[in-house]
């Protein structure tokens, strides 16, 4: 009896030693392109930066592809946007502005803890918050949305401790719909957000077809804290086929958010960059944009 206790705990232990190892060997694998970087979006030195206290710093996180997945932040559609590397080295008040690139796309749920909830969701016509992995933990924590916001928000925690005190977080799809819900969950150490057509959990299409994806996307937002929401600036199409400035109405309606549709400018997104849901990572984009100096400038 023993024995087998013995063994029992070391099955436990190895598993969860074996899944935090997974979590940690993908975040170095994708973290060995995390930098400051400059207008031209090439990294340099941390060192080279000092004043901590006069820095504006914004962090930005990238879009992400299918819950198995490990993003590469260095695609085309997941660089840093022109409109973002123009903001380097630009002065508001006395504070200066520093970029640094995060990547964060480590996977979510495997294929197998993927169609279990879904094949869940179509008996049922509800997501189980029952269904767990072998070790218990729960598989609606496990989606890749939350690991993204667990790896920014362990790095703002990381500037923090080294000095910055004044962080704004910047993202295109699933890398602004993380920004936005840590800044509300996190108003206290996050100053701002500037969000480039946030998105989860599938295109409007998917959605449609399995309705367990809406509901997943339902899940997300109830970990937004919106009564926290305030003065976040937020960059939406309605060509987008993703989200809406429709489908985004759960923001859009809150009057303390700063909300751009940017349906009416003339910039087209190439098909690369994921046609209307690329937009603000074009140049034209940087080029007429009038929003996110004036922006910084509030709040700073």
């Amino acid at each position: 009896m023993k024995k087998l206790l013995i063994i029992l705990l070391f099955i436990i232990f190895s598993s969860n030693v074996y899944a935090d190892s997974k979590f940690d060997k993908d975040l170095k694998k994708v973290s060995e392109l995390n930098g400051f970087i400059d207008s031209e979006g090439k990294i340099y030195p941390a060192d080279q930066i000092s004043n901590k206290e006069n820095i504006i710093l914004v962090i930005w996180n990238h879009g992400s592809k299918g819950e198995q997945t490990l993003d590469n932040c260095s695609k085309v559609w997941n660089k840093v946007p022109p409109v973002i590397l123009q903001l380097h080295d630009q002065k508001i008040k006395n504070l200066q502005i520093k970029l640094y690139k995060l990547c964060s796309g480590v996977k979510g749920w495997s294929k197998n803890e993927q169609d279990k909830m879904w094949k869940a969701h179509e008996r049922s016509g509800k997501l189980s918050d029952k269904l767990a992995d072998k070790n218990g933990t729960p598989l609606l924590k496990k989606m890749k949305q939350l690991f993204k916001q667990k790896v920014i928000n362990d790095k703002i925690d990381d500037f923090t401790k080294q000095g910055f005190n004044n962080i704004v977080l910047a993202g295109q799809s699933a890398g602004a719909w993380a920004s936005i819900t840590l800044r509300s969950q996190f108003p206290e150490k996050i100053d701002g957000v500037i969000a480039f057509n946030p998105a989860v959990a599938g295109t409007l299409r998917n959605r449609k077809d399995w309705p367990w994806w809406e509901d997943v996307r339902t899940n997300l937002i109830s970990y937004m804290k919106l009564e926290n929401l305030k003065n976040e600036l937020v960059f939406a199409h309605d060509k987008d086929h993703y989200e809406t400035t429709k489908t985004l109405s759960f923001l859009s309606n809150l009057k303390s958010i700063k909300f751009v549709d940017i349906t009416g400018l003339d910039c087209k997104g190439t098909a690369k960059l994921g046609k209307y849901h690329g937009i603000g990572n074009t140049k034209c984009f940087a080029e007429k944009d009038n929003n996110i100096v004036p922006y910084l400038e509030s709040i700073f």
